[in-house]
């Protein structure tokens, strides 16, 4: 499985730089064809999150209701807790949430995908595979 970021949804979403939108359309289009598309309720409450300071939810609501088809796991307090730890080791914290999509991705998947270049920083802290796209 396939962890998909937020920005990853957002670029698939609203087309804000071509390059961008197209690299985030061909990619989860493919991993759901493929079936290896996953994001946590945290990734689609933040997408949601998003799309309302643009004021595009109802626009979009297809589109969250078919990722929302995709969140297949939960964030209990272990999650929370070892995502803490490392923002305590790294001084982090400010990025909490990068370090739960990965703590969440490491329990239901073998890699992450995403447009936040901060994820370099976490790299190392992790066995999965990062791709952050440009």
């Amino acid at each position: 499985m396939t962890f998909f970021d937020t920005n990853v949804l957002i670029y698939f979403t609203i087309n804000q730089d071509t390059q961008k939108f197209e690299k985030a359309q061909a990619l989860i289009l493919s991993a759901i064809e493929e079936d290896t598309f996953f994001i946590s309720p945290m990734v689609l409450s933040e997408y949601i999150f998003v799309l309302g300071k643009y004021k595009l939810t109802k626009q979009h609501k297809n589109k969250v209701l078919l990722f929302s088809k995709y969140v297949e796991s939960s964030i209990d307090s272990t999650l929370v807790v070892d995502a803490y730890e490392v923002c305590e080791e790294i001084d982090f914290c400010k990025n909490i949430n990068d370090i739960m999509h990965l703590k969440i991705a490491e329990r239901y998947c073998a890699k992450l995908v995403t447009f936040d270049t901060d994820f370099k920083r976490l790299q190392k802290y992790t066995n999965i595979e990062i791709e952050i796209l440009k």
